[in-house]
């Protein structure tokens, strides 16, 4: 048993001796369109010419050496060949010629050495981009980004925020990577897409932001539902929307065009039904919110400070945040503005109606 192992080993060896191994390097060569490549044997210079040397490409010959040199025509000034280690210089490479070469070298006397190695000529990468020519980036819509750059593509990698993408059942990547493919645009989707196309010799890169626009959605008024006369009215209009526009209205009037509006009381006129309608532009949407104000009685003549609106803006954004969802919410948030003894009052209302059934225009 042990004998028929050693007799495979020596088999091995001098079968990886006469082919390959000592011949050429077992490695893949990979050079640009243009450039030279160099088929260096493992054949230290010997005194004792060689007897013969073929270079072949695929199945067909390069050159035959046999005392003289035959060089096929399409390789004539533009190799070189060496005689002392049979090693085989080639210049001004295309993208033809990529693929398997192969090296016979004969001493007299001796079996023939050969070896085989493969050449891949590439374009150099340049002039990446990211294109799209399809569906607006509106949420709910269909989109796809092509990732395209001149040169031999190797690869392409996608990456969203600084992280590899991930296909899953919302987005797909097809065409060797070419085309990221997504079935139906969210506001998640929002963010900078990076892809790199690279291949065994050089990369370029691509970026493009994207911003999905949507709604809107969840249209909520913050501010008092009583007020007193003489004091500062302060309403505050918010809605999940990219972009979004703001209009106010009271009792089918326009007032006001801003999500944040601001009035002093001075007649109980000013009570009603005070409509924010916030219109996106781009996907064509609009909705709104009612709040109901009554103006009661004559009351303290101080507004509120740029610090007390700011205040209410950021209680109403938290109250916001919980309320997305739905439903009618309530939040009482006391007026830290010291009133006069006399003049004290309940506490101010923030009141957010869900109108998810008011749409205009959809």
């Amino acid at each position: 048993m042990e004998i028929a192992v050693i007799h495979f080993i020596i088999l091995v060896a001098i079968s990886g001796l006469t082919k390959g191994a000592g011949v050429l390097p077992d490695s893949h060569l990979n050079k640009a369109v243009g450039e030279t490549v160099m088929f260096s044997t493992t054949l230290t210079p010997s005194e004792t010419p060689f007897q013969s040397v073929t270079w072949k490409f695929g199945g067909k010959d390069i050159i035959y050496f046999n005392v003289n040199n035959f060089t096929e025509p399409e390789y004539e000034g533009r190799i070189t060949f060496f005689i002392s280690t049979g090693s085989l210089e080639l210049r001004n490479l295309t993208r033809d010629d990529s693929g398997e070469y192969s090296v016979s070298i004969a001493k007299a006397g001796e079996k023939p050495k050969e070896g085989n190695t493969r050449l891949d000529v590439h374009e150099r990468i340049s002039g990446a981009s990211i294109t799209s020519k399809t569906n607006p980036l509106i949420e709910g819509n269909s989109f796809n980004l092509s990732c395209d750059a001149a040169g031999s593509v190797f690869t392409r990698d996608w990456m969203k925020d600084g992280l590899y993408l991930t296909p899953d059942d919302n987005m797909a990547l097809y065409d060797n990577n070419r085309v990221l493919s997504f079935n139906s645009l969210s506001k998640k989707d929002t963010g900078d897409y990076f892809c790199n196309v690279s291949n065994p010799l050089s990369h370029d890169d691509a970026t493009y932001t994207m911003v999905v626009f949507y709604g809107p959605e969840n249209v909520q008024i913050c501010g008092p539902s009583e007020i007193h006369l003489k004091e500062t009215l302060t309403l505050i209009c918010f809605a999940e929307s990219v972009p979004a526009t703001y209009t106010w209205k009271l009792n089918g009037t326009k007032i006001h065009n801003s999500a944040i509006f601001t009035k002093n009381i001075t007649e109980s006129s000013d009570s009603g039904d005070y409509i924010c309608e916030v219109m996106n532009s781009i996907t064509g949407r609009t909705l709104s919110a009612v709040h109901g104000l009554s103006v009661t009685g004559k009351g303290w003549s101080g507004g509120l400070s740029a610090g007390a609106i700011a205040g209410i803006v950021i209680v109403c954004l938290v109250a916001s945040s919980a309320g997305a969802g739905g439903g009618y919410y309530l939040y009482k948030k006391k007026n830290k503005k010291t009133l006069p003894p006399s003049e004290s009052k309940e506490p101010e209302e923030c009141v957010f109606e869900n109108t998810s059934t008011i749409y205009e225009n959809k």
